[in-house]
């Protein structure tokens, strides 16, 4: 799998696993039996209102192509509203993302919608699966266009493992202030730790950083990190056998 590699201004190192052509192929098929069933629904609901019956044919077209907005813009508007996920992206574990990483703006997702009348619906897909294919870091044109790309938002399952090798080795302490902290404490670390790598949210991995410094009363010297993942081990170290 392809990945994308940033480092942020915090200088923390996040690494993202680029989605794959087939998970991005299904969570758009997921994505279009919502918007075809939805418009079957709202058709089917007209008729059984009896108002096709009352109308003539283009005040009927125009009922039903009013109703067929919301499947229009489905994308657009739950790309915004679930910060670059529409359902299909969701139950594939898939998310629209800045080429740094951070989340895009409500303009970057406008402009990947409009381009998909390139991407989608022109050569029956062709040309947005040959960008993906083509493209390093898995860009369809609309992605290109707004400087987003789509990234797999599966944790590692080697995520404790690549984070905190050798936890059980014997060591020395680096910060031997961590004696302050109750398990409950370290624990209550490793969670808010593992929830922003998992979001790849640095702002939470630095405030975290931030406050461990605050609480032990050091000044780190890495990472935040290093730094949290550092305490973490010298907890561990000084508690294992107690």
């Amino acid at each position: 799998m392809n990945k994308l590699l940033i480092n942020t201004p915090q200088n923390v190192k996040f690494e993202y696993n680029l989605a794959t052509l087939g998970a991005r192929i299904l969570a758009f098929g997921i994505d279009q039996l919502i918007i075809i069933s939805y418009m079957l629904l709202m058709l089917f609901l007209l008729l059984y209102s009896g108002v096709f019956n009352l109308s003539d044919s283009w005040t009927t077209f125009g009922l039903y192509s009013l109703f067929s907005l919301p499947a229009l813009f489905y994308p657009l508007i739950l790309e915004t509203f679930l910060s670059g996920q529409t359902l299909g992206k969701k139950l594939m574990h898939l998310k629209v993302v800045k080429i740094d990483g951070t989340r895009a703006t409500a303009y970057q997702y406008f402009i990947r919608w409009v381009c998909s009348i390139i991407d989608v619906f022109l050569c029956f897909g062709a040309i947005g699966l040959s960008s993906i294919i083509l493209s390093k870091k898995g860009q369809r044109i609309g992605d290109l266009a707004a400087e987003t790309t789509v990234i797999s938002t599966k944790v590692n399952t080697t995520l404790n493992h690549t984070l905190f090798a050798e936890i059980t080795t014997e060591r020395s302490l680096t910060y031997p202030q961590v004696i302050k902290l109750s398990d409950f404490d370290a624990n209550a670390i490793k969670d808010i730790f593992d929830k922003g790598y998992k979001r790849k949210d640095y702002n939470i991995i630095l405030a975290l950083a931030t406050r461990i410094e605050e609480l032990l009363g050091v000044k780190r010297e890495k990472s935040p990190e290093e730094f949290i993942d550092t305490v973490i081990k010298d907890h561990y170290a000084l508690f294992r056998d107690k």
